[in-house]
């Protein structure tokens, strides 16, 4: 880099740097629109759509900034269609299906949205995110009987998946079985207890139902996925000691609680090497208790667990810890949500986001976390370049 590319760098440095302090301090929608021009022209597109989205939700009736946002969304899609569609040929995967059709049926091309989930699911059948997706589009075009029979099949092979089970009870609800709804809503609570939504879901669909006796607060939510998660507990406690490493199938499900046979065909070994020697490495660090990789609807794409975990269940509890996450850095204002830690009295969790899949390693408070935190990003590097 010559002496003025590097003079160049500085200066845009230093006004991105300038007006992040006057966002910060007295925001305006000019002055959002003047940071997201100099993050692009930074050529960071990327940042550029993140302060825009940002700006957009915090002045909504600002009518250049929306219009923006929507544009640099709209480039991002198309961007990501395109990305996908060369995955897809060149190393096809279940989830590369199921996030292309998303894309597309953001924009409204339900053509291409039903398409990209048949193909999907006529390449893959074992795998529910296509079924949910493709139920979600009946379910918008009032087709209720089709939409049951892509959610049902969805929960059928992945009984933990979130979205197809609230999405399920609702369609329910329109096909007035209030009964099957507060099932599939009960369902939600055995690993997401405590969640309002579905609580007052729940409410409503038991009384529709006639069981409105047996009302269920949050002390009785508590108490009803108990059980549950007593259960669970003694099979992913962080005090139980590590059995030793299990072999990774990269791309295929790992045993769970219902794992349906040949749920992942296998793609190229290259991709699979990389995710078994990655998780492998992270499971090999002193304190790890080992690695799991999952899609965005907590289905598990890898493992390297203690044969104590539950992966299944892991898969869905990391899902919603993601999204919930996810969704409120948004409404704070701090972009999309990358990483995390949680720490536990026994144990630590370490979430990572990239691509379309998420990546958490379980460890003891005795890890040394500058060795795990560089394991973590050579294996997302090394994901991400292949």
């Amino acid at each position: 880099m010559g002496l003025l590319d590097r003079f160049i760098q500085w200066r845009a440095t230093t006004r991105i740097h300038t007006l992040e302090q006057a966002v910060a301090t007295r925001p305006t929608p000019g002055l959002y629109l003047q940071l997201a021009d100099a993050h692009k022209e930074a050529g960071n597109p990327t940042k550029c759509a993140q302060v825009l989205k940002i700006g957009a939700a915090r002045f909504p009736s600002a009518p250049d900034v929306v219009r923006r946002q929507a544009e640099a969304e709209r480039q991002e899609r198309e961007s990501d269609k395109k990305r996908l569609v060369d995955k897809i040929q060149n190393h096809p995967n279940p989830i590369l299906y199921a996030r292309l059709a998303e894309l597309y049926k953001a924009d409204n091309e339900m053509t291409k949205t039903i398409d990209t989930c048949q193909r999907g699911i006529k390449a893959f059948p074992k795998y529910g995110g296509t079924y949910l997706v493709l139920g979600q589009i009946y379910n918008e075009k009032k087709q209720w009987p089709e939409a049951v029979a892509q959610l049902e099949k969805s929960v059928s092979l992945d009984k933990y998946n979130y979205l197809a089970l609230k999405q399920l009870a609702s369609v329910y609800e329109q096909l007035n079985r209030p009964a099957d709804a507060a099932k599939r809503l009960e369902d939600i609570l055995f690993f997401a207890p405590g969640d309002e939504s579905v609580l007052a879901l729940l409410k409503t669909a038991r009384e529709a139902a006639g069981i409105s006796d047996n009302k269920l607060s949050l002390a009785d939510a508590a108490a009803y996925v108990s059980k549950g998660a007593a259960s669970s507990a003694s099979k992913s406690g962080f005090s139980r000691s590590v059995s030793g490493p299990r072999p990774v199938s990269g791309m295929s499900r790992p045993s769970g609680m219902s794992r349906p046979s040949g749920l992942y065909q296998k793609p190229a070994v290259t991709k699979d090497s990389i995710m078994a020697k990655g998780l492998a490495s992270l499971r090999a660090i002193h304190g790890v208790m080992g690695a799991i990789l999952v899609d965005q609807y907590g289905l598990v794409i890898a493992s390297d667990l203690d044969a104590s975990l539950d992966e299944t269940l892991a898969g869905a509890l990391i899902t919603n810890v993601y999204r919930s996450a996810s969704n409120n850095t948004q409404k704070l204002g701090v972009g999309q949500f990358e990483e995390g830690f949680v720490e536990g009295s026994e144990g630590n969790m370490h979430i990572v986001q990239f691509e379309d899949m998420i990546l958490t390693v379980f460890a003891r408070p005795d890890v040394k976390l500058g060795m795990l935190e560089k394991s973590i990003r050579d294996f997302a590097e090394a994901a991400l370049h292949k």
